[in-house]
């Protein structure tokens, strides 16, 4: 069934909306009615829908700003306009605006709104395909370089806003090159996975872990107390990662070298800030791997740790 949400203040425009769905279709449909803009941005954000079909020429809303408020309540929902008005630019100006398709009340083949209602969804899941695909990982399902430094930057961002500091954390795999070597490339795969499984675990929700290509990680830690906080989860990960894993019956021990650094107490840009964390990573593999570096700025003593 495909759950749509109506918003149309006309009474006569929503029964001839609702026959189209209903009798020139295969697909079945629930239609939930909404007649003001307000109303229907209320059920958005609260419920569950496949697809909006929006009129331009509502109590309370008008023109394309309807359309940018219901994208920005749902961006996930895909959003057909349906207008009064045939106006090529207008129809150009809504699909730039965030809506999938843009249909004339009144014309064209009944079955058109119902194709237009189907459409709409698979190419709005295609366009979350491709998005995803540009942002995340597709071995592993984490954050990708690309998304990272965005991540990265607003964490900065917000760091600076709640004065409140970030931990940046670089982490490199040890011994992983001969897993590879001895096991192949498919059992280095699943050892990746199972590695970004036991990241995840050691770190809260808000934070980001990323893979960064290879057997390197980026983790973002925002919202620390204390330097003593971003120290405990890097002992944390260290614990974890030098736990023995088991796959594919084969008993396998690696470790993980962790360079740490902590803005804005390293106040520098995105680049710099990456650079000492992946000078303090190197200093960890110096120490004999399985171990964490927090890079300090000039003046104070650098920290070197094992778990």
């Amino acid at each position: 069934m495909i759950n749509v949400l109506l918003v149309e203040d006309n009474d006569v425009d929503s029964q001839l909306t609702r026959d189209l769905l209903t009798e020139w279709s295969i697909e079945e449909f629930k239609i939930t009615r909404t007649k003001t803009l307000g109303e229907g941005l209320a059920l958005l954000s609260r419920e569950r829908f496949d697809a909006v079909l929006l009129d331009l020429s509502l109590p309370d809303g008008f023109g394309l700003a309807t359309v940018r408020q219901v994208h920005a309540t749902s961006p996930t929902v895909p959003v057909v306009v349906l207008s009064g008005v045939n106006d090529q630019t207008l129809a150009l100006q809504a699909v730039q605006q965030g809506a999938q398709d843009y249909l004339v009340k009144g014309q064209g083949h009944p079955e058109l709104l119902a194709r237009a209602v189907r459409y709409a969804i698979e190419r709005k899941r295609a366009e979350e395909h491709l998005t995803y695909l540009a942002q995340y990982d597709h071995l592993t399902g984490l954050v990708n370089r690309n998304l990272f430094r965005d991540r990265l930057i607003q964490a900065m961002a917000r760091s600076k806003r709640m004065q409140q500091p970030i931990g940046l954390m670089l982490l490199d795999l040890d011994r992983f090159k001969a897993v590879n070597d001895t096991f192949g490339h498919d059992m280095g795969d699943e050892l990746l996975k199972t590695v970004s499984e036991r990241l995840k675990a050691c770190v809260r929700e808000v934070d980001t872990v990323a893979r960064m290509g290879g057997d390197e990680f980026t983790i973002i830690l925002e919202g620390v107390t204390s330097e003593e906080n971003i120290l405990m989860v890097a002992k944390r990960i260290t614990e974890s990662i030098a736990t023995p894993f088991e796959l594919k019956g084969e008993h396998i021990s690696i470790g993980i070298s962790i360079g740490i650094t902590i803005y804005p107490h390293d106040d520098h840009p995105v680049d710099e800030l990456l650079k000492h964390a992946d000078t303090a990573m190197y200093r960890a593999k110096q120490l004999g791997g399985n171990a964490f570096h927090l890079h300090r700025v000039s003046g104070t003593p650098s920290a070197n740790l094992r778990p």
